[in-house]
């Protein structure tokens, strides 16, 4: 359909209003227009309407013209709208998602706070971002907002640019083309945090790049494109050059990276190193390969073996090198790294008498066991060889721990349990107390390095290596999680809780620990066992909440307790007021308000009015009037009326 006729009329009536209405009878070129619009009405309706208004229009009496014309003006600029359209001839496809950045579907007005929040400064602004990408991840790879992102790794907050470079990590690789544009190699720990994301995004891909800008780099930023050079097994040849030509940071980054290669020209070459210095075995420390684990094994059997043969007390210089090619054991599996701990174990009876330079004993056997104790890693070779040392030492407390978890690798959880539980005693024995304590608390060792990982929704071991000069007895102790836990083969099994909250010994070598950040601390056995945990087990749940509903109302720790009953889905009703009253501390309104902010987020507002109930009735804040009425009450009727439990500003000034 030809529509210039209608465009004509349009222009007509435009110009007409701009002129007025006197000449409008005269006004040939309207009449034409008028006279071009009639095909049109003759094929829809709307035009027909157009077509009838130009006729009364043109006849109408000079006091009717502006207002017919406004009308009629008014409806052919409607019907003109209708018939826009814009874009190109061809098929219609998405942008690109490899490209540098997407174009999302939201409105500035949408992507305003994130943009102010970034461009910003001050407080608040990390909570808001991180709080954005929870909830709205896509945001962030619009190319609206990405130059924004790449500019916040230059943030002074640490913490908000860690989560930046975090989001930027989960982006497409195709936005390294906007980290590259304007990188400078002689910059700071913004240009750090874009070789780190830039080779998070492309992996071996970047090697070409991070070669090209590595003759300009400088300082932090030449140390992290060297470190990521390490990323890429191509780069043995390269990165043996940068050992021998740099200094001092780089040089140490560049060790660092070529313990990441393999080949026999790197063996070589750190064989020639740890013999000059063995301070440097440290570099090894992350290293699987093979010939990183004979080397650790023939260097720490031959330091120990000098030890011996001296039998003098052992210089600090010395004991310090020595720890460190032992803490460098770790991830290493090897025929000879299996052959050295095999060694090791017959020779602990000497190993025992290595003294310090203070002519104290070093307890250093103890190191040794606890050492390969911390390496398992779930690697089949070393827990093979931990049940081998168990079963070689008569099923004694000394490598139980080891076979304990070694099972957890590799044997299914029923079968883990029926072998190992029994050591956990339930009543007293009537003979042999120390020894049977000795085997409770060898066990209890074990499972301290197991854990509930809520994220990834199962148990793994904490990847935790620890070298003290104290021995370490066998307890329930803490070992923070890491990104590099190791699952194990199967999900914990139920029964391990019951047995432990009816143990005999609960041992607690760590003493108080603080679990939340209130203050308040309570038994690291307790604070384990929470960590073994699976909320979603029922059968866990059933032996756990009665015991801290117990541990509450008798040691009065009513915030750690409460809130591990609150993670578990249960309410603290009933002992709440009790472990209040246990405590040796008269609450704090703030801690009152935040545990039942959460409990409102976790429980009914019904439950979570009645543990207001439960808290005033018991006496706490009684003297304060305008806290019963304002804080108590009110709360609780609001929360009975379905209001949502107030802010902490609103709460305490309400």
């Amino acid at each position: 359909m030809n529509l210039q006729p209608l465009y004509d009329v349009k222009s007509r009536l435009e110009q007409a209003a701009i002129a007025g209405t006197g000449l409008l009878a005269e006004d040939f070129r309207l009449q034409r227009a008028a006279e071009g619009i009639k095909p049109l009405a003759a094929a829809s309706p709307v035009f027909a309407k157009i077509d009838n208004g130009l006729q009364k229009l043109l006849s109408a009496s000079g006091e009717e013209r502006s207002g017919q014309l406004l009308d009629l003006l008014a409806l052919v600029d409607a019907v003109a709208y209708t018939q826009g359209s814009s874009g190109v001839e061809g098929e219609l496809l998405p942008l690109s998602q490899t490209g540098a950045g997407t174009c999302e579907l939201l409105s500035y007005g949408q992507l305003q706070p994130l943009l102010e929040a970034l461009n910003g400064t001050g407080g608040g602004r990390m909570n808001l971002i991180k709080d954005i990408w929870e909830n709205h991840p896509e945001y962030f790879g619009d190319f609206r907002v990405l130059p924004s992102l790449i500019a916040g790794l230059g943030e002074g907050y640490a913490e908000l640019a860690a989560l930046i470079e975090d989001i930027l990590k989960a982006q497409s690789p195709g936005i390294t083309v906007l980290l590259k544009k304007d990188f400078d190699p002689a910059g700071k720990k913004d240009m750090v945090r874009r070789v780190e994301v830039i080779c998070a995004l492309e992996g071996q891909k970047a090697t070409e790049w991070l070669k090209e800008v590595l003759p300009e780099a400088k300082k932090d930023v030449r140390g992290a494109i060297i470190t990521a050079l390490g990323a890429d097994p191509r780069n043995g040849g390269f990165l043996l050059e940068l050992c021998k030509g740099e200094r001092g940071a780089s040089r140490e980054a560049a060790l660092q990276s070529l313990a990441l290669q393999e080949g026999k020209e790197v063996q070589e070459f750190w064989e020639k190193e740890v013999a000059k210095n063995g301070s440097l075995v440290r570099f090894l420390a992350s290293a699987s390969f093979d010939w990183a684990s004979d080397l650790v094994a023939a260097g720490l059997q031959s330091r120990i073996e000098q030890a011996l043969a001296k039998a003098k007390p052992l210089p600090q210089e010395s004991l310090d090198e020595l720890l460190l090619w032992l803490s460098s054991a770790k991830y290493k599996s090897s025929p000879a790294m299996r052959d050295f701990w095999r060694w090791a174990e017959e020779h602990l009876g000497a190993i025992s008498q290595i003294k310090a330079a203070n002519g104290k004993s070093l307890k250093f056997e103890v190191q040794l066991i606890d050492g390969l104790f911390f390496i398992l890693c779930a690697t089949a070779p070393l827990s093979d060889l931990c049940l081998e040392l168990w079963e070689k030492d008569g099923e004694g407390p000394r490598f139980l721990p080891h076979a304990l978890i070694a099972s957890m690798f590799t044997r299914p959880a029923a079968e883990v349990y029926d072998r190992f539980a029994p050591y956990v005693l339930t009543s007293k024995p009537l003979v042999g107390n120390r020894q049977k304590q000795e085997l409770h608390d060898a066990v209890l060792k074990g499972l301290s390095c197991i854990h509930w990982d809520e994220v990834q929704e199962r148990y793994a071991v904490h990847n935790a290596y620890v070298i003290s000069l104290v021995p370490v007895a066998g307890c329930l102790s803490l070992y923070a999680p890491s990104a590099g836990d190791f699952p194990i083969a199967e999900p914990l099994d139920p029964k391990w809780i019951g047995r432990l909250t009816e143990a005999v010994w609960k041992t607690s070598y760590l003493g108080q620990q603080m679990p939340f950040s209130y203050g308040e601390r309570v038994d690291s056995f307790d604070v384990c066992l929470a960590g073994l945990v699976n909320p979603a087990d029922e059968a866990m749940l059933q032996a756990i909440v009665p015991w801290f509903r117990r541990q509450a109302e008798e040691t009065g720790s009513w915030i750690a307790y409460s809130r591990w009953l609150l993670k578990y889905g249960v309410s603290p009703r009933g002992i709440l007021a009790d472990s209040m009253k246990k405590c040796k501390r008269a609450p704090q309104l703030y801690y009152v308000w935040d545990l039942l902010r959460e409990a409102f987020e976790t429980l009914q507002a019904e439950e979570t009015a009645a543990l207001l109930e439960e808290i005033w009735d018991a006496g706490f804040f009684c003297k304060e009037e305008k806290v019963r009425e304002t804080v108590f009450n009110k709360t609780i009727a609001d929360l009975r009326a379905g209001r949502p439990f107030p802010e902490w500003n609103t709460w305490w000034k309400t």
